[in-house]
């Protein structure tokens, strides 16, 4: 949006999706569009889902404000390792999949928002809450069509919804709390923080349980809390060996290099962190063409996969004996894991889709 030098600058991903329509493809109808922009209704329109404050009731509210907002003091914390786990089970209550806690590393804070305005986390908080929403996998399995693009929203919604109930029941107790999704700081460090997963090739977030299927937010807080420590299960060495994301990339935009740098490819990558990076402006490109998001990175990765026990079995081959994982990436080939849904037949093969997904 901010460098006019950039070919789709100010091209927003939705710009050619009339010309899509006409193109009358699999996947991509007016019906499955509309499916995919419902289902970020919560997310884009939950303004408070964003609040760093206490939510008040609406003056429209049938009931009385004053009692629906009762004054709490903050609340003694004598164990902090209680509080930690009350914490991930009211988010897994609400919704979440995994929940992690780090302590506050402000490398990854953004220095300014989208607007260019300053971002400031109060120096009291001292803690992010890190949440993971999974994602419907067969949904996600037609990308890049646009069901799969319903999953990804339905997932930001979903976290709009966990999100902003944590940070609201976090100030119930009497302390701070600021939620988050892709707004603040960079989620996907944060997640490691937490011991949620570690860094793919793909750029994105790799956890033991749901790979790569996952939406992350945060909520920040001052609440005396027990970190997590980073874990290793053996994604570096199996990602080195693997590449299937960047085979399945239909903008090849993922690094086929062997090891990680500390640069990337385009002036929009930010350099100094020893990673795989991704060319994010050709990825962005093929959005804007495509009319719709993309998650194909995420569906082809090896370590999203339903939760079958030879799956679990592979896992453990790739954390303990990791000299098997060439035979791993073979395998994967053979039985065609990771293989996108047709689009065409995921409405008649799923009658009932609508009725059996999980909402927010």
């Amino acid at each position: 949006m901010n460098d006019p030098d950039f070919r789709d600058y100010q091209v927003g991903i939705y710009s050619h999706q009339n010309a899509i329509f006409r193109l009358n493809r699999p996947g991509y109808s007016k019906v499955d569009a509309a499916l995919s922009s419902s289902a970020w209704t919560v997310y884009d329109h939950f303004r408070e889902a964003f609040s760093w404050i206490k939510l008040k009731a609406s003056p429209e509210a049938k009931f009385d404000a004053e009692l629906a907002q009762p004054e709490i003091n903050e609340a003694p914390i004598y164990d902090t390792k209680e509080m930690t786990q009350i914490i991930k089970q009211v988010a897994k209550a609400y919704g979440a999949a995994v929940v992690g806690v780090c302590r506050l590393n402000r490398n990854w804070i953004y220095s300014h928002d989208k607007r260019g305005q300053p971002t400031e986390i109060p120096e009291k908080i001292t803690h992010a809450i890190v949440i993971g929403v999974e994602m419907d996998l067969e949904a996600l399995q037609t990308s890049p069509a646009y069901p799969a693009s319903f999953a990804t929203g339905n997932g930001y919604s979903r976290m709009a919804f966990i999100q902003s109930c944590m940070a609201e029941f976090i100030r119930n107790l009497g302390f701070e709390a600021i939620p988050a999704g892709n707004n603040l700081g960079l989620s996907i460090p944060l997640a490691i923080d937490a011991g949620l997963g570690e860094y793919g090739r793909h750029g994105l977030l790799i956890n033991p349980e749901f790979g790569s299927n996952l939406r992350i937010c945060k909520v920040f807080t001052n609440l005396p809390l027990v970190s997590d420590k980073p874990i290793k299960f053996g994604v570096l060495q199996f990602c080195r060996t693997c590449k299937r994301c960047a085979e399945s990339c239909p903008s090849q935009s993922i690094s086929y290099e062997d090891y990680p740098s500390w640069s990337g490819p385009t002036k929009s990558n930010n350099p100094g962190i020893l990673k795989w990076y991704i060319n994010v402006e050709t990825c962005y490109h093929f959005w804007t063409q495509n009319g719709n998001d993309c998650s194909t990175c995420i569906t082809s990765c090896p370590f999203t996969k339903n939760r079958h026990w030879s799956h679990r079995l592979a896992r453990f081959a790739i954390k303990h004996v990791p000299f098997l994982n060439r035979i791993l990436v073979k395998l994967d080939h053979i039985l065609g894991y990771g293989k996108q849904r047709d689009p065409q037949t995921f409405w008649k093969e799923n009658k009932e889709f609508i009725h059996t997904r999980k909402g927010y």
